[in-house]
């Protein structure tokens, strides 16, 4: 991807921000759904779901009767829980990442400059992870939220009330609760996302002659870029998703499930085993390979428009 435009008219310095976070929310309209799913297969493995009664089958068994049980038993609100803060939590997220990400390239130059391929995708990485880190900073309370209200229990209030909530138990500092594991999360799923949608792109225009903002390459690149996101981020999205629905020391008046994301992973292997870290990992695809895909469609042709809007002669 090239964050900035192929036209050589400027773009306002916004122009990445509303593009991108735009493209992510209406990704998530259509992949929330297998969000929840991910969410709650990575808390049945836990404490939370000791509340079960005995001898009653695990529900999220798998993505598809996960998906079937939550349709049955809450309906399509259900399986759109969390919906309002998801789509906060992506704008937020998404419009960092690849607007800080855009921005860094052209003052950089990278995507212009003669280095080798490999180089600039190293590079691309680099810039790609830094913008990752300020993503996390600004997205992790609308995550905590978002994924509260995917939990089976979710809140009674809206998601303001939460956040007041968690501001009223914890203070500030508690809508940065689990950012030690959202943020590596955040940063590495930025880090490879941009950078290797940036080499596959230019690798497929290279091989096959098509045009770079022709749907098939959009869709070629995306698609082989959600493969790579998934392996690489699932064990922190494990980990972020666990330690921020636990409840802090205030709000369970005792001690805190989990030290931090380590203490996560560490956990889990001695309870669940390795295998445990991957648990939800094929819903975890399910639900970021085609947003993956939706995104990166949506923001190119969302490109298109604003080129067409900011060119020097519009009116």
């Amino acid at each position: 991807m090239s964050p900035t435009s192929t036209s050589p008219s400027p773009r306002p310095w916004y122009g990445e921000f509303l593009c991108a976070g735009t493209a992510a929310v209406g990704a998530i309209c259509f992949t929330n759904p297998i969000d929840v799913v991910k969410t709650r297969m990575t808390l049945v493995g836990s404490s939370y779901a000791a509340s079960l009664p005995a001898g009653v089958p695990n529900p999220y068994r798998n993505p598809v009767s996960a998906l079937i049980h939550i349709g049955r038993s809450e309906g399509v609100r259900g399986l759109q829980r969390g919906l309002g803060p998801a789509c906060l939590w992506q704008f937020s997220n998404v419009s960092v990442r690849f607007g800080v990400y855009s921005a860094a390239k052209t003052v950089t130059g990278i995507g212009d400059s003669s280095a080798s391929p490999f180089v600039k995708w190293v590079k691309s990485l680099g810039l790609a992870a830094v913008s990752g880190g300020f993503a996390a900073l600004a997205s992790n309370p609308f995550f905590i939220v978002k994924t509260r209200f995917q939990a089976e229990e979710a809140p009674s209030v809206g998601a303001a009330g939460e956040l007041m909530s968690i501001l009223r138990v914890d203070g500030p500092a508690g809508l940065f609760r689990g950012l030690s594991a959202f943020a590596p999360r955040v940063i590495v799923a930025s880090a490879v996302q941009l950078s290797t949608y940036d080499a596959i792109k230019a690798a497929v225009v290279q091989r096959t002659g098509l045009h770079r903002d022709s749907l098939g390459t959009v869709l070629a690149s995306s698609f082989l870029t959600g493969i790579a996101v998934v392996l690489a981020m699932q064990p922190f999205d494990f980990a972020a998703t666990r330690l921020v629905n636990s409840r802090s020391v205030a709000e369970s008046g005792g001690a805190a499930l989990y030290k931090g994301p380590f203490d996560v992973m560490r956990q889990t292997i001695r309870d669940e085993g390795l295998s445990g870290l991957y648990r939800g990992g094929t819903a975890n695809y399910l639900r970021f390979g085609p947003y993956c895909v939706l995104v990166f469609v949506f923001v190119e042709q969302l490109r298109k428009v604003e080129q067409m809007l900011f060119k020097p002669d519009h009116r």
